[in-house]
Formats: C-alpha cells, sequence, structure tokens
C-alpha cells in the first residue's frame, strides 16, 4: 500500500517554516536597516553643506584665515543641527593667522562621520567619513 500523497516524505516536514524564518533574516532585516539608514547619510550629508557654506561665510569676511574660530564655529552648528561632538571636522585652505587677499577664493572643507547602518534604538554599526567643500571669494573692496 501507497501514502495517500507521496509527495510528502517525513524529512520535509517543518522545511517552509525554516525557509521563511531565513527569508526573514537574510532579506528583510538587511532591506529594513538600509532603509533606515538612508535618512541619516541624508540629514547629515545636508549638515556637512550647511557648515562648511556658513564657516566659509564667516572666514572670507573676517578677511583673516583663523583656523580656531572656524572649528568652534563648526562646533557650535554641529551641536545645533543634531551632530554628536566629535562628528565634524573642518579645515580651511590657507595659512592660519594671514589675511585672506581680496579678489581670491577661501575653500573650506567639513569631515562628517557617516554610520554605515544606524538602528534606531539600538544605535549605529560602522562609518565612515564624508566631505562637503565650499569657495568662498573674498571681497575684493574689503578694506583692511
Amino acid at each position: 500500500m501507497t501514502p495517500a500523497c507521496p509527495c510528502r516524505l517525513r524529512g520535509e516536514r517543518g522545511f517552509v517554516a525554516t525557509e521563511f524564518a531565513l527569508g526573514i533574516a537574510l532579506l528583510i532585516v538587511p532591506v529594513a536597516c538600509l532603509v533606515l539608514t538612508l535618512p541619516t547619510w541624508s540629514e547629515r550629508r545636508t549638515t556637512a553643506r550647511a557648515i562648511v557654506r556658513e564657516v566659509a561665510r564667516v572666514v572670507a569676511s573676517a578677511g583673516v584665515c583663523d583656523q580656531e574660530s572656524a572649528r568652534g564655529l563648526t562646533q557650535t552648528m554641529a551641536r545645533n543641527l543634531g551632530l554628536p561632538d566629535g562628528d565634524a571636522t573642518v579645515e580651511l585652505r590657507c595659512r592660519p593667522g594671514a589675511p585672506l587677499v581680496p579678489g581670491s577664493e577661501l575653500e573650506a572643507a567639513v569631515t562628517v562621520r557617516m554610520p554605515a547602518v544606524d538602528v534606531p534604538g539600538l544605535g549605529a554599526v560602522g562609518e565612515w567619513d564624508s566631505t562637503a567643500r565650499h569657495r568662498q571669494p573674498v571681497d575684493r573692496y574689503v578694506s583692511s
């Protein structure tokens, strides 16, 4: 006598449940982590652009390459825009303390740490740096 359903064997019991659990773990969880992290990347990139524009504008308006002032402004803006302390650094392409030449351009770069995966409530895993650059013309008619 043959079994009623020859397609079902004893060793295949629970196989669908195992596939479902593995499918959730290997497909849905990584995609969900990526979807939860994408807004953080965009937010930090936009924050870096805002900081670098403001720092370059302030330093170019002052007419002197003041690295300390740029660092202080960067940290203040980063804190006000929701970045943790130390996640944003600034670099100016000029000789520290030197007056800026009217009509020249000041180049500033702000580097922000980006989390590789950031799950709300669990925290961030891994990171890389993203740099935003801005060139600000120094006013030609500024009085020295």
